[in-house]
């Protein structure tokens, strides 16, 4: 009760101190030419490189248990702050307040960049999933799943669009892969978007930089961007298969959705959308919303998404051979009832 109530309890304090150091900030620059200069190049970079990171550590970092790093993006910012004030890098005592500063922030820098190694590392020896290891380094970053989540999306997409070219799933002792990469044309799609992608990029880049090379720029930039998600998303597919296990039963489709259930909780798995739920309890993740199987559960289970977890009692997707996987779960129900 009493950790789930501190964030709640701290975000009154945080707001606070945000709306003060603003106006601290705004009040120090402005009236920096007021204040005689024996006093402001004392006390004015102390107040924005130490006073003021100093008090974001205990009003928000600390009490969210958020990372250290936090800390040093608010003391270059009062850096940045001081000289704009003063008028020089080298007024006062910045010179010497940035060089005793320099070794504390490398220090936070280094503790912390090998916190995140052994975090992932931990990651990696617990699970096979590249998404996994990803997830449990950011979430070490932000402590929140949903931003967590998102932002391992992101790499991910990075990771399976450059570096998987020569790794292949594995399947462990009593499981059985299902693929859905070629479904609907899902591949072949995205193969023609490959070869189409290079030549409408060029194209935009050439006629929107008659009118602006910064816009054009920015249109090229976020084409590659768009690229590459589509790659490590396609990738992702070929990589993380539908799996059915001896108990259990984890739907992935890309680095977009993954939901992990046992087969006892599995009412039953038809070709067909079922007709008998409501909208709000099924999640359509088939090609083109064409999903040609659904996994139908007795309640609702949690689906983790990129926008965030859902729990629903259908998910549809597009299987390549969705007679397999419904024959799979089957065969396992069966197996489970001949246990009991």
């Amino acid at each position: 009760m009493t950790n789930d109530a501190r964030p709640l309890a701290s975000k009154p304090a945080a707001a606070g101190f945000f709306a003060a150091a603003a106006a601290l900030y705004a009040y120090g620059v402005l009236s920096a030419g007021l204040i005689p200069a024996e006093i402001g190049t004392v006390a004015l970079p102390f107040d924005f490189m130490v006073g003021i990171p100093a008090a974001f550590y205990l009003i928000v970092v600390r009490p969210r248990h958020l990372t250290p790093l936090a800390v040093l993006p608010v003391i270059w910012l009062g850096y940045g702050l001081s000289v704009l004030a003063l008028g020089s890098p080298d007024a006062g005592v910045l010179p010497l307040l940035l060089a005793a500063l320099l070794p504390v922030e490398l220090a936070i820098a280094v503790r912390e960049v090998m916190q995140l190694v052994r975090t992932f590392r931990t990651a990696k020896a617990e699970s096979a999933d590249p998404m996994e290891w990803l997830f449990a380094t950011t979430r070490y970053l932000v402590r929140k799943e949903l931003p967590a989540r998102m932002m391992a999306a992101e790499l991910s997409a990075w990771y399976y669009a450059l570096f998987s070219w020569h790794q292949k799933p594995q399947p462990t002792a009593g499981e059985t892969f299902h693929a859905y990469h070629n479904a609907g044309g899902y591949l072949n799609m995205m193969l023609g978007l490959g070869l189409a992608f290079p030549v409408e990029i060029i194209g935009v880049h050439l006629l929107l930089s008659q009118w602006s090379v910064a816009a054009a720029c920015v249109a090229t930039l976020l084409s590659a961007y768009a690229a590459v998600w589509l790659a490590g998303d396609a990738r992702a597919r070929m990589m993380r298969p539908v799996v059915v296990g001896a108990d259990a039963v984890r739907l992935r489709c890309g680095i977009q959705m993954e939901a992990c259930m046992t087969i006892a909780d599995i009412a039953h798995v038809s070709l067909a959308e079922p007709e008998d739920l409501s909208k709000a309890d099924k999640l359509n993740y088939g090609t083109l919303y064409q999903a040609n199987v659904w996994v139908v559960t007795k309640h609702p289970v949690e689906v983790r998404t990129l926008l965030g977890t859902k729990r629903v009692r259908a998910i549809g997707l597009s299987l390549d051979d969705p007679h397999a996987f419904a024959a799979a779960v089957h065969g396992e129900h069966a197996s489970q009832a001949n246990r009991s």
